[in-house]
């Protein structure tokens, strides 16, 4: 797969099919995720990846942010049909048969901490675009968050930070592409 296709054609996905993607896939696209750029060559990431029982677990945890999360949908004027449409995707996260976790090192000093998470995003995106060219679904979510040191503790990492989740499977249904904002870009001295 071309890298600028799979850029372009990388969705969120929130409709998951039940089979669990074979374990050599998954493996693939964690080995890719794992050669994301990192602030002095930190590394400072963790991957999880839950399945069955554990996955179950952990998803519902996870849901304990909608408690939070309805004030904000609502503050931005998401309709009411959309908030159902998030809270029920939070509520199993499609039916993704796979959760991956990835948690960060935690430092006193901000500017590493900085790193550290823009370490961490890089990760989560080389990992969205291998397995969009494994052909697997996966959703960036950060909504987990909200109950950050719940989902931690469960996992056995409270030292740590939690940057995001994503579910992955194989998706039951494309999601529409969304439309691009327009956002400055400055050229400068060309």
């Amino acid at each position: 797969m071309d890298l600028y296709e799979a850029i372009m054609n990388r969705r969120s996905h929130r409709f998951y099919k039940p089979e669990v993607p074979p374990k050599e896939v998954l493996e693939r696209v964690i080995n890719a995720a794992l050669w994301a750029p990192s602030g002095t060559n930190a590394q400072p990431w963790e991957i999880t990846v839950l399945t069955g029982r554990f996955r179950d677990e952990f998803v519902e945890r996870a849901a304990h942010c909608i408690a939070h999360m309805i004030p904000r949908l609502k503050a931005a004027n998401v309709p009411e049909k959309g908030q159902e449409l998030v809270i029920k995707f939070f509520k199993d996260l499609g039916g993704a048969p796979v959760v991956i976790a990835v948690t960060i090192f935690k430092t006193a000093d901000p500017g590493m901490m900085e790193a550290n998470i823009q370490s961490g995003a890089a990760l989560m995106q080389n990992l969205l675009l291998a397995a969009h060219a494994e052909g697997l679904g996966t959703c960036w979510m950060t909504g987990p968050n909200f109950v950050a040191v719940e989902l931690l503790d469960y996992l056995g990492k409270p030292d740590r930070h939690l940057l995001a989740i994503t579910p992955i499977g194989y998706s039951a249904k494309e999601p529409p592409v969304p439309p691009r904002k327009e956002r400055e870009v400055r050229w400068l001295g060309f």
